[in-house]
């Protein structure tokens, strides 16, 4: 794959923004006043619905403004805003609270911290009037090159099971909708449109829903679809996933929404899919319905079952009962920050530390090379999760800047071409380069991909022959080629993407003012082909070509469909090493810590 163009970094920036409303938007965020009659219903959700003209049911089947529920005035019902929740609350430029990615609160193992990072972000919905969070991501990473994987919990059922019911939990526990998205089988970016999941039955129920369900026993009140087809149906018009599964086996009675324009019929949505069309009326839009009734293809009943479902949400997280905005929770507090402050400190993987050289310990003359292009930005993965973060951040550099009792050299990206900096990087005390992926690198819509740039190899490499104390950090959602230079290295974090914490946790992680504690949530295998997965993958899966993402858009009867076949079935991550005895890299759960007994 050639390196990425600044055609197609404009590309990804102007998406980036149009994702963004340019204001807040405006939100009544008074208490819902239902307009209804006594009834003997004890059901507020079965009331309103008995309200409901046939326009107003059929305007509530499609989302309105990008990422509004719309209300039915008439009835007192407001509308009701959506929000991403990938590293924080996303949706419009408002600043909030910079969480690290989902697979770094994956890497903490921590229920009760999940909880916590769970309720601060209903907090700051209730904050900023959002009824309805769309997260945690649960799709299992069985591909290290998933572009989307930063979003997800890692390789384990079990592992993204745990840490969604807790997130739910917190988030719900503040009378927020929570949505487990994307359901399902939605493991890849790479032509997510036009691909086809093929996948045995025991595989599905083993690997790739056992999160799902956990978070449905988690009291989950809303399911969101992925792009994809799982044997040959698209998820958001499947009978199999929505009526089988997910409602009849599991009991699930609440809200099913598409992920953004991943609608690609009328009639079989209606009869076997969503309840609700996001971000807009185009399957689902009112002419397009109303023809599938008049040609008895669809029912009424059918239609009031979906608007029952998002009542029923709606009365579980009691949004008819409070004010959508509650002016007494402060976004983007103290309390929020320093959780995520935990977050970023409990989810940092000490991968290697040879000669115990973490953490450094400080001394009179102390001298630090810093360089790498993620020391000089805070990264992040890019796509739906794009936030405005609170405050001015810092990053790796800037805090390094500030480190009291030493001297900090920033050395360019030439640094290597120049005598007095090699010099400079040969006597220092130590070498911190920060590495990795970001938001251009790594993103929904496509995959990433897994080695790095040679320059940058280049760089590592030059910098462990010239001074024997280097410090590696690398900043991806998932696993990387490491080979190459992981031997000449003595200590690596692993470090994800943190968010608006990633300078202070790392500098204090590095200079012993906290124990790293993390674990991976994925294995790093040697080689990319060491993956089983991975010989049944698209070789141009790291495309960025315009024509093939854009591609992917449109028409699904011009579309031509491919099979993404798991032939690798339960296979997937250590359980693939494990049972074939081969040899990695850095095993699933591995993280050491500076405790010596």
């Amino acid at each position: 794959m050639k390196w990425f163009q600044p055609a197609f970094k404009q590309f990804i920036q102007k998406k980036m923004q149009e994702r963004l409303s340019p204001d807040p938007p405006v939100v009544d965020g008074s208490a819902m006043q239902l307009n209804l009659p006594h009834s003997q219903e004890t059901s507020l959700a079965k009331r309103l619905l008995q309200e409901l003209n046939e326009e107003e049911k059929l305007s509530l089947l499609s989302g309105i403004n990008g990422f509004c529920i719309p209300g039915v005035p008439r009835l007192g019902l407001k509308p009701v805003w959506t929000s991403d929740a990938s590293m924080g609350l996303r949706g419009w430029k408002v600043p909030v609270t910079d969480f690290p990615a989902m697979v770094a609160m994956a890497a903490t193992f921590n229920r009760d911290l999940l909880t916590d990072v769970g309720m601060c972000l209903g907090r700051e919905c209730r904050a900023l009037g959002v009824g309805v969070l769309l997260g945690p991501g649960v799709n299992i990473a069985r591909v290290p090159v998933c572009g989307r994987n930063f979003e997800y919990c890692g390789e384990d059922p079990y592992l993204a099971g745990e840490i969604a019911f807790a997130y739910i939990q917190g988030v719900q526990s503040q009378g927020i909708v929570a949505t487990v998205k994307h359901y399902a089988c939605n493991n890849s970016e790479n032509d997510r449109h036009k691909s086809n999941s093929v996948v045995d039955e025991r595989s599905l129920r083993e690997i790739y829903l056992p999160a799902f369900k956990r978070s449905v026993e988690a009291g989950v009140l809303a399911v969101m679809t992925s792009y994809n087809q799982v044997n040959g149906t698209y998820c958001s018009e499947h009978p199999y996933l929505l009526d089988v599964i997910l409602r009849n086996e599991w009991g699930f009675d609440g809200l099913v929404l598409s992920d953004w324009d991943s609608l690609y019929s009328t009639e079989k949505a209606l009869k076997d899919g969503v309840d609700l069309e996001m971000p807009s009326a185009k399957w689902f839009a009112p002419e397009k319905v109303k023809r599938s009734l008049a040609e008895g293809t669809v029912s009424m009943d059918s239609i009031d079952t979906k608007i029952l479902h998002l009542f029923t949400a709606y009365e579980k997280a009691g949004l008819f009962f409070r004010p959508l905005v509650d002016p007494t929770i402060q976004n983007g507090c103290d309390e929020h920050r320093e959780v995520a402050l935990s977050v970023a400190k409990e989810s940092v993987v000490l991968l290697k530390n040879e000669m115990a050289l973490l953490p450094l310990k400080k001394h009179k003359g102390m001298v630090i090379c810093v360089s790498g292009s993620n020391a000089y930005k805070v990264a992040a993965g890019g796509g739906s999760s794009h936030i405005i973060p609170l405050g001015k951040t810092d990053t790796f550099a800037d805090a390094m800047l500030k480190e009291e009792g030493v001297q900090v050299v920033l050395l360019p990206a030439s640094w290597q071409r120049k005598k007095a900096l090699r010099d400079r990087v040969a006597t220092s005390d130590a070498v911190i380069m920060v590495t990795g992926f970001d938001h251009i690198l790594e993103s929904e819509t496509y995959d990433k991909v897994w080695s790095r740039p040679k320059g940058e190899v280049s760089e590592i490499e030059s910098a462990s022959k010239l001074n024997k104390h280097c410090i590696l950090v690398v900043q991806s959602g998932g696993a990387v080629h490491l080979l190459p230079f992981i031997d000449a290295i003595p200590s690596v974090l692993f470090a994800f993407f943190l968010g608006s914490s990633t300078a202070e946790s790392l500098t204090d992680i590095i200079f012993g003012r906290s124990n790293p504690s993390g674990k991976l949530p994925f294995t790093i295998a040697r080689e990319l082909s060491d993956y089983q997965s991975m010989r049944n993958y698209p070789s141009d899966y790291a495309s960025t070509s315009l024509k093939k993402i854009k591609g992917g858009q449109g028409d699904p009867t011009k579309r031509f469909v491919q099979d993404l076949e798991y032939r690798e079935a339960l296979m997937v991550g250590y359980r693939q090493f494990d049972t074939q005895g081969q040899e990695v890299l850095y095993p699933f759960g591995h993280g050491l810590s500076y405790t010596e007994f």
